[in-house]
């Protein structure tokens, strides 16, 4: 019998073949597929944690311990029990907050000692490793004066001071990074005049001791490993720092960002496990079907073969054996094959860890077994029709053309099952990737239910263009679409053709629009080409430093970003004569942006700048009172506030000098002030200063007696001098005492170089603050400033929801304090070359990150969403050569058939023009007509149902996000599809004419 059954594989070699080919197909992918799942999840794993903020991959425990020279051992000690991550690294620190002071001046500081500190440090000098000797940061020691080796005092209130002798200055090095993420220790700005209480000062543990105070501040700082989020041997991480912080008792604390990283990968890891697993069930199902449909036509060539046995009497086993083998052998052949190749596939796609190779290999197996059973069951099913017809039915040349009930009911099921998937995704208030039941598949099933319902269309369609053909004498197209509309499987064929190019549609729009959606994201998330994260010495050191370095204003500007403010309110202070060059500004956020920039920066006084030298101050004290001083307060080019005292003032009218140093003639002049001279800050009350002539080595400052150039303090609940113009001077006069609570009293005022209020754009979910008709705005952490609004936009880059866009310099002259938590960044245009971030450095700037819209796009590639949408690509594809290969089974199979009848009509005068007309004509139409059908199904499912996977993980929506159909993409599927498809098409007519005696 095996003799006889090979023998009949070998006469339909073709039939077998193809067999051959979809079951290694099926299995292929169905055997990859859990591979690529598992591979998938570490990789978004891995990718999501390196891309992670750094302080979501610590866990950090404080603590106040008892002051003792080993306290950093008994950190490690006590609180390395408590915190104990597998595989994570752990480092102590001590610290005391006190005053260091140096030759009168002073600042609050921090002594802290740190594990493996100076191997986190750039140093110049040496790591202190003897009691009483000290690191000190950069700006600490310009700002004191000191140099290594040099001694500083360290006190705490009511405790013995503590010299430290200075080895070393230091920057911090990689701020952004885990080691120094979470600590107070690392905490750094974008500039320094926004730092606060000023830098740690780096010591040895028992230096930290020696202070004498009761208890000491103490952290373990543990760096997760990267292998703690992948769940490998079922650790999880979340549940063990849960009970850490559970366990740790009442003198520490445990807190970590590390549970929302955990459960932003475990979505992730779903995400690519539903995608994955919607596109192989889809495929599979594909295969199935493509197998059942080849199987059923080469059913059509054994009917004979069947009718005959029949005749003659065979056994029922007997036939069943003989038939079904010629299916089975080489589906078995393709499936062991397939499984081959789809392991060789699976390592392809992607690297498994050592402990999960045997749970993939498990699954994967799994699943090719799965395959094969469905694709044996669907060759049962396939043959199960010649089987069970009588001998005379089988003997025909021609089947017959009547459809079973069954068939009809199977139609209607899948497009019931359709309409209510489409239906159920109307009604389920879901989130993005949550969807469940048959949202999951109501897409594919919009493609399955019009390409049935389309399907049931082409006999009718063909048997019509044939009569209308005919009568019109055009006797190829009357042939064609007779053949199209009398053979019985044409509807199975063309339904398979319009579900497999429906579904590389529906892939292939998916990715276009998530391409699209990453690539909107990226160039928001990170606002410009390239983004230099920077340390400054101050906002104007930013401004000065940039364009240094850029003096042609096309390749750098400066942003100062600052979320300190309100809630969720972000302020984006920019360059406004250079922000235009270098943004990437998109559509969507509105006006154009060098118009709305122009309306951010009106014309507004020039800035006075005072030069090294000798300062004359013509002064005259009017009346009597109290005494009172005066001070000229200055900015330097690098943006650090300079103070000039000319002490008290006597009674009349007189000069007063003073020496100005530092300045290198560009410091701008920012304030005048009257105050007591004993202490400066506290304001006289009611004390009137005429400012006659303010000299810079002898030429005047022309705006001094313009009344309109000052200003009082822009804060509300403070009292400013008035400002009047007098005898040809400046005349100020001090508040009177107030009495009134949360209200203060100054002396100073301010010299009009901005606007104010201060213009300002705003997205539309940023409403303003402050009372009614007096806008207000912190800009950078710190007081309100009057503002108004220049502009609405829909959003702005780096800016999650509300934001306001305003002008840098303004901004900076405008606001008083230094604020907090500036992020300084420099953004580059494209094509800036690296030599503008030398420069950068050159001119004083320390560089935190650098940061690129490509970087962010191949991040956001490696997420969940993409591979999964990766997969269904290439599911989609493999859909349309299933489709292909089974369109090349029809065609085998009805050849012989096809051969003869148009060998006969040649014989009775029908040219081989007609016969290629016929052969392709008939074939371009079935293909042409499937893609048109399979491209609108996928534009229909699009349109009606959303995307069971979301684009992004965190369901990101800033901008809208592109949905439903992609003209592009379909497109290109399309194209791929007539190609594929029409290259099948084209061989099968090619080798109908061939053997019908004529040449292609």
């Amino acid at each position: 019998m095996l003799a006889v059954v090979l023998g009949a594989i070998r006469a339909r070699r073709a039939q077998a073949a193809t067999l051959f080919l979809l079951t290694a197909l099926a299995v292929a992918a169905a055997t990859a597929a859990p591979w690529y799942v598992v591979s998938a999840a570490r990789s978004v794993a891995i990718a999501d944690v390196t891309g992670a903020p750094a302080v979501q991959r610590v866990v950090l425990a404080t603590a106040r311990v008892e002051t003792r020279p080993d306290a950093d051992a008994a950190v490690r000690a006590e609180a390395g029990r408590i915190v104990d991550i597998r595989g994570g690294s752990g480092t102590a620190s001590v610290r005391v907050s006190g005053q260091l002071v140096y030759e009168g001046g002073g600042q609050a500081a921090t002594v802290a000692f740190r594990d493996e500190m100076c191997a986190h440090l750039t140093l110049v000098g040496a790591c202190p490793t003897a009691a009483g000797e000290a690191l000190v940061s950069d700006r600490t020691a310009s700002g004191f004066g000191l140099a290594a080796g040099d001694t500083v005092t360290f006190a705490v209130a009511g405790k013995s001071p503590v010299k430290l002798r200075v080895t070393g200055t230091y920057q911090v090095r990689d701020p952004l990074g885990p080691y120094w993420a979470a600590s107070v220790l690392g905490r750094a700005s974008g500039t320094d005049t926004a730092a606060g209480a000023g830098d740690p000062v780096f010591t040895t543990a028992e230096t930290v001791a020696s202070t004498q105070v009761a208890e000491l501040f103490a952290e373990y700082h543990v760096v997760v490993p990267v292998e703690a989020y992948l769940g490998l041997d079922g650790y999880d991480l979340a549940a063990e720092i849960d009970r850490q912080q559970d366990q740790a008792g009442a003198q520490w604390r445990v807190e970590s960002r590390a549970p929302a990283l955990v459960s932003r990968v475990e979505r992730e890891q779903w995400l690519v496990n539903l995608g994955v697993s919607i596109a192989a069930v889809q495929l599979l199902l594909l295969c199935w079907f493509a197998l059942f449909f080849a199987v059923r036509h080469s059913a059509e060539q054994r009917r004979p073969d069947i009718g005959w046995l029949k005749l003659r009497g065979g056994a029922r086993w007997r036939v069943w054996a003989l038939v079904f083998q010629q299916s089975v052998l080489p589906m078995l052949a393709g499936a062991v094959a397939g499984a081959a190749a789809g392991f060789g596939l699976a390592r392809l796609l992607g690297e498994v860890d050592p402990d999960r190779v045997g749970y993939a290999t498990t699954l994967s197996l799994a699943a090719g077994g799965a395959a094969v059973l469905g694709a044996l069951v669907a060759a049962v099913a396939a043959d199960r029709g010649g089987m069970g017809a009588g001998v005379i039915d089988l003997l025909r040349h021609v089947p017959a053309r009547r459809r079973g009930w069954r068939a009809d009911v199977l139609d209607l099921i899948v497009v019931v099952v359709a309409v209510a998937g489409v239906y159920q995704a109307y009604v389920t208030d879901r989130d993005p990737g949550e969807s469940t039941g048959l949202v999951l598949v109501a897409s594919a099933l919009v493609g399955l239910a019009v390409a049935l319902v389309a399907a049931r269309a082409i006999g009718p369609l063909a048997v019509r263009v044939g009569h209308r053909a005919l009568r019109a004498g055009r006797l190829p197209l009357a042939m064609a679409a007779t053949h199209l509309a009398r053979r019985p499987g044409t509807h199975r064929v063309f339904a398979l053709l319009a579900v497999s190019v429906a579904l590389l549609g529906s892939a292939a729009s998916g990715w276009s629009a998530a391409a699209t959606a990453r690539e909107e994201r990226a160039t928001h998330d990170v606002g410009a080409d390239r983004v230099i994260t920077v340390q400054a010495l101050s906002r104007a050191h930013l401004l000065a430093a940039v364009r240094a370095a850029d003096p042609s204003g096309t390749q750098a500007a400066a942003v100062v970003l600052n979320g300190t403010g309100e809630a969720g309110k972000v302020v984006l202070a920019v360059d406004s004569e250079r922000f235009a060059r270098v943004a990437s500004w998109q559509e969507e956020y509105g006006p154009q942006l060098p118009d709305l920039l122009r309306q951010l920066r009106p014309e507004a006084p020039e800035p006075v700048y005072l030069g090294d030298g000798q300062l004359v101050l013509d002064a005259e004290v009017v009346g009597e009172g109290g005494p009172v001083g005066a001070l000229v307060h200055l900015v330097s080019a690098g943006g650090t506030p300079l103070t000039v005292n000319f002490g008290q003032l006597a009674a009349g009218r007189r000069p007063y000098h003073m020496d100005l140093s530092g300045c290198g003639g560009a410091c701008r002049l920012a304030a005048i002030e009257l105050a007591t001279p004993a202490a400066v800050g506290d304001t006289p009350a009611d004390r009137t200063v005429r400012i006659h002539d303010l000299t810079d080595g002898g030429a005047p400052v022309a705006a001094l007696a313009d009344a309109s150039r000052w200003r009082g303090p822009v804060r509300g609940d403070v009292r400013g001098p008035t400002v009047a113009a007098a005898a040809g001077a400046l005349e100020l006069t001090t508040p009177p005492q107030v009495t009134t609570t949360g209200v203060t009293r100054t002396g100073r005022v301010y010299i009009v170089d901005s606007p104010v209020p201060l213009p300002v754009a705003h997205t539309r979910l940023a409403p303003p603050s402050g009372p009614s008709g007096d806008p207000r705005l912190s800009l950078f952490g710190g007081e309100e400033v009057p503002v108004r609004f220049a502009g609405v936009v829909t959003a702005l880059p780096q800016v999650a929801e509300r934001g306001y866009l305003v002008d840098l310099e303004y901004a900076d002259r405008l606001t008083l304090d230094p604020g907090l938590g500036d992020e300084a960044q420099v953004w580059l245009a494209p094509g800036a070359p690296d030599s503008v971030v030398d420069r950068l450095r050159e001119q004083g700037l320390a560089t935190f990150a650098d940061d690129s819209i490509g970087s962010a796009l191949d991040q956001y590639g490696e997420q969940g969403p993409p591979l999964a949408l990766r997969f269904q690509l290439l599911a989609g594809a493999l859909g349309v050569l299933l489709a292909a290969l089974a369109l090349a089974v029809a065609a085998a199979v009805e050849r012989p058939d096809r051969s003869a009848e148009l060998s006969a009509l040649r014989a009775q005068g029908l040219s081989l023009r007609a016969v290629r007309l016929i052969a392709y004509g008939g074939y371009a139409v079935l293909v042409l007509a499937g893609v048109v059908i399979g491209i609108a199904a996928a534009a229909l499912g699009g349109t009606l149902v959303e995307a069971a996977v979301p684009v992004f993980v965190d369901d990101w929506a800033v901008l809208p996000v592109p949905t439903g159909p992609q003209a592009p993409a379909l497109l290109v599927a399309a194209l791929g599809g007539l190609v594929v498809l029409g290259a099948t098409g084209a061989v099968a007519a090619g080798q109908l004419v061939r053997a019908t005696g004529g040449r292609t």
